[in-house]
């Protein structure tokens, strides 16, 4: 599991944690977990994370906001399920924090130790990262030390993790149980795309579409007869290529020609050329796309399959052949597959505890502060 931080949230509200409106003036603290205190700067620090998490909910549903965020507009007054990006923010950064006073319980329960390959890692890291954002950090509150701390903790999550359900960890997975996963989720794909409307709001031309649809299962035809599928991907991008060059008289057709010299130098270098791996939660092309590919297209064979503006040449390989492709997400497949077990276990042992959170130090440490625009 290797992150710089979990996007997953600790849920609380279905579980009986004591929170303790506290009425002292010191705010140098944010929650108390049974004997551990956590300093502000931390939850200053998981603010900050807490804001990323919010802009990548919010691009979900409309990938402008990753947009504006990039350009640096402030979106705390958007909302996310009817609350707002700073309430989000806070709610997120006390969760993280007791979160962290988990894992190092957990941590220690489990008897574990970080390497000295971890801690020069760790080192190296705030080193690096306190040279180039000491002043940001500074400004918002956050030290070197706190930073130091939540390296350490990531670290130790990393490992908490891993001795749960990692292969041979508590709770007995197998190499078998990470492919299955994969399998079930991703799909490994070639296409080719016939459109017979630009958008699914225009009036279908019926004939139009049914010209497109006997195209593609000449296609179909002559995949299943032995051609290959990288032939005829490219001979119908060529097709499509000179009819765009009969509608734009003005083209540049060196330029043009340059370019698909690169692409085809790219492609003979590239071994797994015109692939797309897809996810069963993923809306590229479409949904409809995304949801007969995983439903009717069966690995090894070809199909034609359609949504609302195109038909579709689908040949599904067989994901499971990518040595590549599993041995550089192996970590995400599995943190994926436990990611809710790992939360629950996480929400039912803070259950165990007695929480403190210092309200004073909520109202003093706001959203706009954390992200220097107050």
């Amino acid at each position: 599991m290797n992150k710089l931080l979990r996007k997953a949230l600790v849920i609380l509200t279905i579980f009986a944690v004591v929170f303790s409106m506290t009425g002292c003036g010191d705010t140098s603290w944010i929650v108390k977990v049974d004997d551990v205190t956590v300093n502000a700067g931390m939850y200053i620090y998981y603010q900050g994370a807490g804001y990323t998490a919010a802009v990548y909910e919010l691009a979900e549903e409309d990938s402008t906001y990753y947009y504006y965020y990039l350009f640096g507009y402030s979106l705390l007054d958007e909302t996310i399920d009817g609350q707002s990006v700073s309430d989000y923010m806070s709610d997120y950064a006390v969760d993280m924090c007791k979160q962290y006073v988990v894992v190092s319980k957990l941590f220690d329960e489990l008897g574990l130790e970080l390497s000295e390959t971890e801690l020069a890692n760790i080192e190296t890291s705030v080193a690096n990262t306190w040279e180039s954002y000491s002043d940001t950090y500074e400004a918002a509150g956050i030290s070197e030390d706190t930073v130091k701390k939540v390296a350490i903790a990531t670290m130790m999550e990393e490992d908490v993790f891993n001795a749960y359900y990692e292969v041979g960890g508590l709770n007995g997975t197998t190499e078998d149980d990470i492919k299955d996963y994969l399998e079930e989720n991703y799909a490994r794909i070639k296409y080719i795309t016939f459109e017979f409307s630009e958008s699914a709001d225009d009036a279908i031309d019926e004939d139009y579409k049914a010209e497109m649809l006997e195209v593609a299962n000449s296609y179909l035809e002559r995949a299943e007869a032995g051609e290959s599928m990288d032939d005829l991907i490219a001979e119908y991008a060529e097709i499509l290529a000179a009819a765009e060059a009969e509608e734009s008289e003005d083209e540049d057709t060196e330029e043009e020609e340059a370019e698909e010299v690169a692409v085809e130098d790219d492609e003979e270098e590239d071994e797994y050329a015109n692939e797309s791996i897809i996810s069963i939660d993923g809306d590229s092309p479409s949904e409809k796309f995304i949801n007969y590919v995983f439903t009717t297209c069966n690995v090894g064979e070809y199909s034609v399959i359609q949504d609302d503006t195109c038909f579709y040449l689908v040949e599904r390989l067989d994901i499971l052949e990518r040595d590549d492709l599993y041995e550089a997400n192996r970590d995400s497949y599995l943190e994926a597959l436990f990611d809710d077990d790992y939360t629950t276990l996480i929400n039912e042992r803070l259950a165990t505890y007695e929480v403190e959170v210092n309200e004073k130090s909520i109202k003093r440490y706001t959203a706009e502060k954390a992200l220097g625009i107050d």
